[in-house]
């Protein structure tokens, strides 16, 4: 049993369905509850989630699917440019690594101690026995999760208040790596962010945060729901297109 928008929804098990939409085949997971209405949800990750109301024949979840056909391949799209596409790392001296936005060069010392440092366009790690290459992705990753919670942080209670004021109820946020989301946000009202989000400049982070914050009164992707990111923020495309190029520049 779970809560959306304030109701309590009582989901039976789902089932794997598909229709064909001229080329393209659409598979959608089907649940039923007591809900009145049908209602179909594409997420992030490209998955369309269809709840009907109990005793719905599958004719009809056919028919309401191939009306909508054409908004759910315009949603996969979207999120096609919305999935994260972070080139795998080496972890080794002299590599690439971006932080908000800009290119920073990995580099590789001996210490006294353990520790990691950002100076003059380089990240420096440095280590007590430089024999033991895999303590620096440990490090590095570590710094990016730091530096991550701080600015985050910053920016979500900034976007918080801005979203409370168009009657959004904000409870928190929580950092979990994701595999095909830069953001999520619950059925339970939990706004998840991706640690990798860091690689972004700030406005981006801010995008992605304002886009789940908007969940938390428009679940799906619906008119209602843009035209409340659009109040919130008014030139959120560029901000996603940026967001989109920043991982391949």
């Amino acid at each position: 049993m779970t809560r959306r928008n304030g109701t309590t929804v009582t989901k039976t098990p789902s089932r794997q369905l598909a229709i064909q939409y001229g080329r393209k085949k659409i598979n959608y997971d089907l649940s039923y509850s007591s809900r009145k209405t049908l209602a179909i949800d594409v997420h992030p990750d490209l998955s369309v989630i269809v709840m009907a109301p109990k005793d719905t024949d599958d004719s009809a979840v056919e028919e309401k699917m191939h009306k909508r056909a054409s908004w759910i391949v315009q949603q996969q799209r979207f999120f096609e440019n919305y999935l994260p596409s972070i080139p795998p790392r080496r972890y080794v001296s002299g590599e690439s690594h971006r932080y908000l936005g800009r290119q920073y060069r990995l580099r590789v010392h001996k210490g006294d101690k353990e520790s990691v440092k950002m100076a003059r366009g380089q990240i420096n790690v440095y280590l007590t026995d430089l024999s033991k290459k895999g303590r620096i992705k440990t490090l590095v990753v570590g710094w990016f999760r730091q530096r991550a919670e701080v600015v985050f942080r910053e920016l979500f209670d900034a976007m918080a208040t801005k979203a409370e004021r168009h009657g959004i109820s904000v409870d928190n946020f929580e950092i979990r790596r994701m595999k095909n989301r830069w953001g999520s946000c619950t059925n339970e009202g939990r706004i998840l962010l991706n640690p990798d989000l860091i690689i972004a400049p700030k406005m981006c982070i801010e995008y992605v945060i304002v886009h789940e914050l908007c969940h938390l009164q428009e679940y799906n992707h619906s008119p209602k729901f843009y035209h409340l990111l659009k109040k919130l923020m008014p030139e959120w495309e560029k901000r996603r297109e940026r967001l989109n190029s920043c991982v391949v520049e």
